[in-house]
């Protein structure tokens, strides 16, 4: 009797193993199968055409990642033709956004704008002096590097995606699981950077005080580049239009619409410039 129990269980584990297999088998070969139809349609847009990974359209705001959207800036403020992707926002770093460039991947904003200067002989800053192009990257950094940084935290952690969620068009199943794994990811990520050991109050005054310092250095002007946009606008206005558009009803949306009124007036001078189609580009309900 034992040893038909013993082969009956050692049947019964050849076959799940077996089954297992397959299984594995058959999601890698799919998983194959994607990727070749995916890079076959990357590499169908054109010669020249940039195809632009980056994460679904939002409610109020075309991106809810401010490097998706200073990308997309970029593009079209150099008259650089592009498609969207937003099936694999996540790219060869394992970052949003990436491009795919004449069968070419490439990652991060700011290797991505310096590949498409060359690449497209554009040049947005011709009208700088070589010291205020020198001080609009200082400001460019303080955006992308400082800014970035205390809203995301605030946006993912501390305020636990609620209000953020008010701004996107996600499936239930993704509003619910949403906030579970970006929480707990986000909250070790702050702590990693060093912001994350700060209390909110300390987060949200140095939120405060780069958009005041942004301010300040925007003054009257219509731009920080000027009179017309510079490379530096289309980082700034990236991380701005997360608080004016994607934090609805927060106190950080009150920093550009309330302290700070002429940094939504900016925003709302770069949207009307560069996004003639601002609402045709947005996903409601």
């Amino acid at each position: 009797m034992q040893d038909i129990v013993r082969s009956w269980w050692s049947r019964s584990l050849v076959g799940v193993a077996v089954v297992v297999v397959l299984y594995v088998g058959r999601r890698k070969i799919m998983k194959l199968r994607k990727k070749r139809r995916q890079r076959k349609e990357w590499d169908s847009v054109g010669h020249n055409v940039v195809l632009l990974h980056q994460f679904q359209r939002g409610k109020f705001c075309p991106n809810l990642g401010p490097f998706a959207l200073k990308v997309e800036t970029f593009l079209r403020l150099a008259g650089i033709e592009y498609k969207v992707d937003t099936d694999s926002p996540f790219g060869p770093k394992g970052k949003c956004p990436w491009v795919t460039l004449n069968g070419e991947d490439l990652g991060d904003s700011e290797f991505i704008l310096e590949r498409l200067v060359s690449e497209f002989d554009v040049n947005l800053d011709s009208h700088l002096d070589p010291q205020k192009a020198a001080a609009l990257e200082a400001v460019r950094v303080l955006a992308d590097e400082h800014l970035f940084w205390c809203v995301i935290t605030w946006r993912y952690w501390l305020d636990g995606c609620k209000t953020f969620l008010k701004s996107q068009s996600f499936s239930p199943f993704l509003r619910c699981a949403f906030p579970l794994f970006m929480k707990k990811g986000m909250k070790e990520r702050a702590r990693h950077h060093g912001i994350g050991k700060h209390s909110p109050e300390e987060i949200f005054h140095m939120c405060k005080k780069a958009c005041r310092t942004l301010s300040l250095v925007l003054g009257e002007a219509p731009f920080f580049g000027g009179e017309r946009p510079s490379t530096a606008d289309c980082a700034i206005f990236g991380q701005l239009a997360q608080l004016k558009w994607n934090a609805p009803g927060s106190p950080y949306e009150g920093l550009v619409t309330g302290v700070c009124p002429n940094l939504s007036e900016y925003c709302d001078r770069m949207k009307d410039k560069i996004y003639p189609d601002w609402n045709l580009l947005l996903k409601p309900e």
